[in-house]
């Protein structure tokens, strides 16, 4: 119950910012690419995977993102994964960022069910122009029925 709590708040929290955001002109943006889930149990899960992020401060930012299961593995399904994060951005140069990340999520597994839980991870990202660049990150995911430790290569485009 209180990890559904957690996410209910945490994505009350990443609606607002993303309404005030029509009005700015800078600080959203949104990547796609392709995320690998490997579970306690030995289940290698693929996924494509979208986030829309709003940076608060420099170093600041809440970011949603939503995966959809694209490769199975021994008769387990990826149906979806949402979470919503809080991240911490260091500016290493106008070429690389590092950053971390906190947040709550839920995935939802054929068979299995929905699980919620708490998704903790950092990664780094590669700005190939001031608006184009390369993420790539690592995210634990803790749930009651396990964890999975998820690895994501994405394009983000900044607006």
């Amino acid at each position: 119950m209180k990890l559904k709590l957690a996410f209910a708040a945490a994505s009350m929290l990443v609606a607002p910012a993303f309404m005030s955001a029509q009005a700015q002109t800078s600080g959203v943006y949104v990547s796609g690419g392709y995320t690998q889930f490997n579970g306690d149990g030995g289940a290698d899960l693929g996924a494509v995977t979208g986030r829309v992020g709003v940076n608060i401060t420099p170093n600041i930012a809440i970011e949603g993102e939503g995966s959809f299961g694209v490769k199975g593995d021994s008769g387990t399904d990826l149906d979806s994964e949402f979470g919503a994060f809080v991240v911490a951005k260091l500016p290493l140069s106008p070429s690389f960022d590092l950053f971390a990340r906190v947040g709550a999520s839920r995935i939802e597994t054929s068979p299995g069910g929905s699980q919620d839980g708490v998704a903790y991870g950092a990664g780094g990202t590669f700005n190939l122009t001031p608006i184009d660049g390369i993420r790539a990150d690592w995210t634990r995911h803790d749930y009651d029925a396990g964890n999975a430790d998820a690895y994501s290569l994405s394009y983000v485009r900044k607006f």
